[in-house]
C-alpha cells in the first residue's frame, strides 16, 4: 500500500478470525491481538461488514469488560506504536481482502461532544500521514468523528454514502438513543 511516510515500528500481532453472522450488515470479526513493551495487551476487533468495510476497534485488554473500553485511555506513552501497529493491521486485512476499505469512529473521551473528537483529530493526523491517495479516497466525517478510507478498486456504487450511514445507524443513533432517554417522571431527577 503506498504511504506518504514510512510506518514506524509497530509490535507483532496475532490473527484469529470469528464466527461468520448471516442476515445482518455484520459479516464477521476478525480478532487482533498484541502486546506492548510495557507488557499491556490489546485487542483490534476487526469487523468487517457488507461490501468489504471494516470497521477497526482497539481497546487494552485490561478493559474488556468495560462499557467504556472504547472511551478510556490509559496514558502509557505508547499511542504511536499503538497506532502504527493498527495501520499495520489494516495493511493485513488487505492483504487478505483487495477490496478492503476501512472506516474508524473516533470515540468521544467521557464528557466530550460527538463532533470532532480528540481520538478523531489523532486519527486523522496518522491517517492522512501513512496512507496515500493512490489506492484509497480519504473521507473523514469530522461531524460524527468518524473517517472512511474508501478503496478505489471496490467497485460498489455509492459506498461512502453507505458507509456514512452504517456509521449513523451502528455507531451514532444507539449512542443518541442511549443518552436521549427520558427521565422517570416519578423519579427526583427531573
Amino acid at each position: 500500500m503506498p504511504s506518504e511516510r514510512e510506518l514506524g515500528e509497530g509490535y507483532s500481532f496475532h490473527y484469529r478470525k470469528g464466527p461468520s453472522h448471516k442476515g445482518g450488515p455484520l459479516v464477521c470479526t476478525h480478532y487482533y491481538a498484541f502486546r506492548t513493551r510495557k507488557n499491556r495487551r490489546y485487542i483490534v476487533e476487526a469487523e468487517q461488514y457488507k461490501h468489504h468495510v471494516y470497521v477497526l476497534k482497539y481497546y487494552p485488554l485490561a478493559l474488556k469488560a468495560s462499557p467504556n473500553r472504547f472511551k478510556l485511555l490509559v496514558n502509557d506513552g505508547d499511542a504511536f506504536r499503538i497506532l502504527t501497529t493498527c495501520t499495520q493491521i489494516f495493511l493485513d486485512i488487505c492483504r487478505r481482502d483487495p477490496l478492503a476499505s476501512a472506516g474508524f469512529v473516533g470515540e468521544a473521551l467521557l464528557g466530550e461532544g460527538r463532533a470532532n473528537t480528540k481520538r478523531f483529530r489523532v486519527y486523522l493526523n496518522t491517517v492522512t500521514a501513512f496512507v496515500g491517495p493512490v489506492r484509497f479516497i480519504h473521507h473523514p466525517l469530522p461531524a460524527i468523528s468518524a473517517y472512511f478510507l474508501e478503496n478505489r478498486a471496490n467497485p460498489e456504487p455509492n459506498l461512502k454514502e453507505q458507509v456514512e450511514q452504517m456509521f449513523r445507524e451502528l455507531y451514532i443513533v444507539p449512542e443518541a438513543l442511549e443518552t436521549g432517554k427520558p427521565t422517570d417522571p416519578n423519579s427526583n431527577g427531573g
